[in-house]
This record gives C-alpha cells, sequence and structure tokens, in this order.
C-alpha cells in the first residue's frame, strides 16, 4: 500500500511551488502561521514542523517580532558575476558525457554564459585539482561537478564547501557525495534496481544475478533497489551471485568471466550496472558458448549505442543525456540567480524492450 506524505509536506511543497513560480520571491513575507493554518486547515504544531523544515534548509528565516521571510540572510551573495561556469566531469570518451555535456553547453552559451570543462578521470586527486583551481581563479558563478568514486571517502570535502562559503552554487550530476547538502541531478538508481528485477520476474526469472559498481553511489542505489524487489517477491537475496567490481574491473570484464561465470552459474537473468558492463557480458558469454538469452537473460542501464547494436540488441533502461545536461544548466542559472532554487531531481525512465531477456513463462505453458 503507498503511503501519503506527511501533512507538513504539503505546506512545504506549496511554500517551495510559490517561490519556484515567482509568487513568492526573496525577501517577501510568508503568510502567518495563523493563515497557513487556516489555509491548510493544519494544527500550528503541522505548520512549525514545515516551516522549521524549510528553516532548516536555508530556504526561509524567522526574524523575531517580524515574521519569516523567503530566503537565508546569512548566505553570501556573489559579486560581481563573471557569466562563467566550471563544468568538472569524470570521463571525456564516456558514452554518457558527449549529449550531456552538449547539453549544458549549448542551453550556458545560449543564455549568456561561458563554460570551462575540465575531466577527473575519476581520480580523486585530479578532482583536488580542479577545486583547488576554480577556488584560486576565483572568476567562476558556479560549478556543475560529477563526483569521484561517490561510494568512497573523499577528502575533498572542504573544497566544495569552500565554493559555498564564497557564494558559488555547488551542482552534481548523476550521483553527489552524502557529506554535501548540495543538489543533484540523477537517475532513480534504486528505481530502476527495482524496475529492472521487476520485469525479470515478471519473465519467470526468480534465480537473478547481478553486476555493480563498488565504487560509486549509482551502483549502491541500484544494488538497493535490486535487493528489495526482490524481498518485496519472496526471493531471497543470494550473495554469491551478487558481483561487485571496482573501475578497472567495470571497464575489462575479459579477464573476470571465469570467476563471474562460476559464481552466477545457475542463474537465469543478470542485471548489470550500466550498458557497458552488459555487453561485455554478452561478448564474455557467447565466446563461453553461453547463449544470450536462451540460456542467460542480460539487462542493462543507459541505452548506449552499444546496446543497439549488440548481439542480441540489449534490453535495458535509456539515460537521459541531452535531457539531464539541459536541465543541469536551467537549474544552475536558476541558483546563481537565486540561491534558494535548491532542488533535486530524479529520472526514471521506462525500460526499452529488446531481445536479451527471454520469457520463461512460455516454457511453463
Amino acid at each position: 500500500m503507498t503511503q501519503q506524505n506527511p501533512q507538513y509536506k504539503k505546506v512545504v511543497e506549496y511554500i517551495m511551488s510559490e517561490i519556484e513560480n515567482g509568487s513568492l520571491k526573496e525577501g517577501s513575507r510568508l503568510p502567518s502561521e495563523k493563515e497557513l493554518c487556516e489555509m491548510f486547515s493544519l494544527s500550528r504544531q503541522t505548520i512549525r514542523h514545515a516551516t522549521g523544515e524549510l528553516e532548516k534548509n536555508r530556504v526561509i528565516t524567522r526574524v523575531k517580532g517580524s515574521g519569516t521571510y523567503v530566503g537565508d540572510q546569512s548566505r553570501p551573495r556573489r559579486k560581481p558575476r563573471y557569466r562563467s561556469v566550471a563544468v568538472m566531469l569524470t570521463y571525456v570518451n564516456s558514452y554518457i558525457f558527449p549529449p550531456v555535456l552538449q547539453g549544458i553547453s549549448n542551453t550556458l552559451n545560449n543564455k549568456g554564459y561561458s563554460v570551462s570543462v575540465s575531466f577527473t578521470n575519476n581520480d580523486i586527486e585530479r578532482e583536488k585539482r580542479t577545486l583547488e583551481q576554480i577556488l584560486s581563479s576565483d572568476k567562476v558563478d558556479a560549478l556543475i561537478a560529477e563526483p569521484s568514486k561517490s561510494a568512497l571517502p573523499n577528502p575533498n570535502m572542504n573544497y566544495y564547501r569552500m565554493l559555498e562559503k564564497r557564494g558559488i552554487p555547488v551542482l552534481f550530476i548523476n550521483s553527489s557525495y552524502p557529506k554535501l547538502d548540495m543538489p543533484c541531478i540523477r537517475l532513480d538508481d534504486e528505481g530502476i534496481g527495482y524496475e529492472a528485477v521487476k520485469y525479470l520476474i515478471s519473465q519467470g526469472h526468480r534465480d537473478i544475478a547481478a553486476v555493480f559498481h563498488c565504487e560509486d553511489l549509482q551502483g549502491i542505489r541500484r544494488y538497493a533497489g535490486f535487493d528489495r524487489a526482490l524481498r518485496e517477491n519472496g526471493i531471497v537475496l543470494d550473495p554469491e551471485k551478487v558481483i561487485w567490481l571496482d573501475t578497472a574491473g567495470v571497464s575489462d570484464l575479459d579477464p573476470l568471466m571465469d570467476y563471474i561465470t562460476k559464481r552466477i552459474s545457475t542463474a537465469t537473468a543478470v542485471f548489470a550496472y550500466n550498458d557497458e558492463v552488459a555487453c561485455q557480458l554478452i561478448r564474455g558469454f557467447n565466446r563461453k558458448g553461453i547463449r544470450v538469452p536462451d540460456d542467460i537473460s542480460v539487462i542493462g542501464v543507459d541505452d548506449a549505442e552499444a546496446a543497439r547494436t549488440a548481439e542480441p540488441p540489449l534490453t535495458t533502461f535509456p539515460h537521459p543525456k541531452a535531457e539531464l545536461g539541459i536541465m543541469a544548466a536551467q537549474k544552475i542559472i536558476e541558483q546563481i540567480e537565486n540561491p534558494l532554487m535548491k532542488r533535486d531531481h530524479l529520472f526514471l525512465p521506462e525500460i526499452i524492450v529488446r531481445d536479451s531477456v527471454k520469457n520463461l513463462n512460455k516454457e511453463e505453458k
């Protein structure tokens, strides 16, 4: 049964909506507690819970003896503006990032912003050097960043906090750091893991394996969805069939195929961390005479070009590459112009069904 949102969240969402559509501007006075109580037919305690959440997130400020106002009076304002945005991504040659970067650059350029791009190669030290350069140059209005190995401890958090203290907004894409209260635009990774397993179960699969990336939160979140879907359907997760790989392992599965096939030998399906992993699995299975989908089904994430040309074509969940880039640019402009606009956005795309998943239900009939 779907749980309803707590009552106080209705008030939070209303106030945030009024801010976003411009009805409430920075410095505007909110309706009084009494007025909000009457407006929503809620108790004063519930209204205080809502405004307390907004104040905690620095969306509003209470002024004793005066009222509650939109805006965080303690947040520094950055002037002058350079109309320049730094973009820090992990890989230059990834199939994900060219359309993401194009969406970011085109949108920012059309709004009169210049864009400086750097790549960390998913390396924490390169991330550190890039952040140091941004701070030392002190000539950007904002940063759009993809974190490096977001599931691992990272010593660079203070650099991001320094940017925030200088009034330079930071927006993460694809993932974020749990220790930072900064907005992120990404896939609903847990939702995708959940929907992937639900689809496999709908096709008659119950012995389901998975291959995940252990160094980023996308892998952790997709595992969470994978696990939740299994449990909701009365399937006990077998840890032997869940394989965790680091960055080097994800990029080259060939030396690991004997190990992987041994671990998942009884599985009828495998959920791959992304299409790069899925396509490597398919090629590896083919070389071993393991037929996809007759002997094992494979499902991926991203809808890369390789997914469409794989043999067989891969069932997958599309990554909203260009759309994510456009939205990231729009959101960072909002943050530059109004620092209150700090909101996450999750994409949950619909599955693209191709030929890599076998319907076992047909065999039972």
